[in-house]
């Protein structure tokens, strides 16, 4: 009986001998299976629990290939090379200086006189009326005579070159920065100012005095409304034809010269047209010019017998790239060789400002045809103010 119990104690023991080594076989072979098919060393690391060494970590990529005009090379960088590292020259200073001489800088641009010469750099109270608001509002004078044309600048351009109008728009909340523009730029480029420009009269004298024809912005509502806000001046879609004539009268209502309107692009389609028609038949009332920069063509659409307008052939906002400009520049020239002229509105932004500036200055100067035949002339556009460009 003892020999039989001793037997089956050794059966026993092989079988969990046996069944534990199975086990075993498909635990392991589980693990295996189960373990993620990494791509790179990159992805193991990631799922590695184990603290690897720095050299593990700087021989992650398993190759880079590298391309240039000739052929296509392979670069295996998964062994620790023993090339000795590039030595980094820590005496070289990196100024703050060194990356602001890089950037844009409208304040580096040089100071030049008037290039020409206004009829009227101040008021003409004969131009101007009050009304029951107290607003001292534009008007036509007794005599006739317009806003638009008495405080604009006719100039003079020889009849081989193409007329190219300018205005930069959305000046006035920086005082220094708008003075600045008045001073660098020739008296033919035209200056918009903000509704909201602080000390109105002061800020647009400036101008004035360097000789550019002046505008006030005449502010949209925001097509992307949820991210952005036109502000208490901006004439929305959900405003009575008095209600929104009310608040272009508070725009205009400026106690500098002002030639007329810029209007700024946003909300223009059928839901506020009559809105609109409203505004521009009472700039044509007031001898006002109006400037379109909408990309719609629902203000170029309404018809008003008598009113000065002109639509912008290129509109520059703060959001255009800088690798842009250049063609928005050779478009413009395009335009110019193609219709004898171009008008172009910008914002101030001052990649734009110095891009714009530095494009003026690659036109060619100005002279007679009998002169030309002997010159090369690469670019013959001429600067005029915007009113130039306009016929009633």
């Amino acid at each position: 009986m003892r020999e039989k119990l001793e037997k089956y104690d050794k059966l026993i023991t092989a079988f969990l001998v046996i069944t534990a080594f199975i086990l075993g076989i498909g635990w392991w072979f589980a693990e295996e299976k189960s373990e993620p098919v990494y791509l790179s060393k990159i992805d193991r690391l990631m799922f590695d629990k184990d603290n690897k060494a720095p050299k593990f970590v700087l021989t992650l990529p398993d190759k880079l290939v590298a391309k240039n005009k000739n052929d296509i090379k392979e670069v295996f960088v998964d062994a620790i090379t023993e090339e000795k590292p590039l030595a980094v020259d820590v005496n070289k200073d990196f100024s703050v200086a060194d990356l602001l001489s890089e950037m844009p800088n409208i304040f580096k641009l040089p100071i030049k006189n008037p290039t020409t010469e206004l009829n009227k750099v101040y008021i003409d109270e004969a131009l101007t009326e009050k009304n029951e608001d107290g607003l001292l509002l534009p008007r036509i004078s007794d005599d006739n005579r317009k806003p638009w044309i008495e405080y604009g600048n006719f100039v003079k351009t020889q009849p081989n070159f193409k007329k190219v109008a300018i205005v930069i728009a959305g000046l006035g909340f920086d005082p220094k920065t708008t003075d600045k523009i008045a001073k660098v730029f020739d008296s033919e480029v035209s200056i918009s100012f903000s509704p909201y420009t602080p000390n109105y009269d002061e800020i647009v004298d400036v101008a004035r005095e360097n000789a550019h024809e002046t505008y006030v912005d005449l502010l949209l509502s925001s097509k992307n409304f949820m991210k952005e806000d036109s502000g208490p001046m901006s004439i929305t879609s959900n405003l009575t034809k008095e209600a929104a004539v009310g608040r272009f009268h508070k725009t205009i209502a400026i106690p500098a010269p002002i030639g007329g309107v810029v209007i700024r692009d946003g909300v223009a389609n059928s839901s506020n047209k009559n809105v609109l028609e409203a505004m521009l038949i009472d700039a044509k009332n007031r001898g006002l010019l109006v400037i379109d920069t909408t990309s719609g063509s629902t203000i170029d659409n309404i018809e008003i017998i008598g009113l000065a307008r002109r639509k912008a052939d290129i509109v520059i906002d703060r959001d255009v790239k800088k690798e842009n400009l250049d063609d928005l520049f050779k478009k413009a020239e395009n335009i110019a060789f193609d219709k004898g002229q171009v008008l172009i509105v910008v914002d101030p932004k001052p990649m734009i400002v110095v891009a714009l500036y530095n494009w003026i200055s690659s036109f060619s100067p100005q002279i007679s045809y009998e002169e030309a035949r002997n010159v090369d002339i690469t670019k013959p556009f001429a600067l005029v103010p915007v009113s130039n460009l306009v016929v009633e």
